[in-house]
């Protein structure tokens, strides 16, 4: 069996979201497309090697996004501004772990949380669990969940390069 710390150097960084497919139970592509984060969100989740993690997520749609929006001056935009820029918007932070039974470094299971730290006050405290699979020499992350609602979610992450613009 792999120890937790060779899974843990193996997904330490900075991942840069690529993509999502949505299906159902049955592999029907379900063309479900997240209300808040529309059809292509851009994101990053970031993993330490102290076991600390963040995710941020953003609609990538122009109109979720007021152009004018600056916080180095003072009322700069409306609240209905500032709230569509929450609402379409996904942030967490805190402690992530790998499951103790993944008997190879590219496939198991990562928790993130419980949640320290969060856009939305319901998320503190929770946990969230997702199955992982690292390809390309661990230069391409999976994830592989289940929504609120059953619809089955695969999620690709590429690994950022240190120093290099992605």
């Amino acid at each position: 069996m792999v120890k937790p710390e060779d899974v843990i150097k193996a997904i330490t960084g900075t991942w840069l979201y690529l993509n999502v497919t949505s299906y159902f139970d049955n592999g029907t592509i379900s063309h479900h497309e997240d209300a808040s984060l529309g059809k292509f969100p851009v994101g990053i989740v970031t993993y330490n090697s102290d076991g600390w993690m963040s995710a941020n997520f953003m609609s990538s749609r122009p109109k979720d996004r007021p152009p004018n929006i600056d916080i180095e001056t003072q009322d700069v935009g409306t609240d209905a501004e500032w709230a569509l820029i929450g609402k379409h918007t996904l942030a967490y932070a805190g402690p992530w772990f790998v499951s103790e039974t993944t008997k190879e470094v590219e496939v198991g299971q990562i928790t993130h949380g419980p949640i320290k730290v969060a856009w939305v006050p319901t998320w503190v405290g929770i946990q969230f669990q997702k199955n992982y699979t690292l390809y390309e020499d661990a230069k391409i992350m999976r994830f592989r969940s289940k929504n609120q609602v059953g619809i089955n979610g695969d999620m690709f992450f590429r690994r950022l390069d240190t120093g290099k613009d992605d």
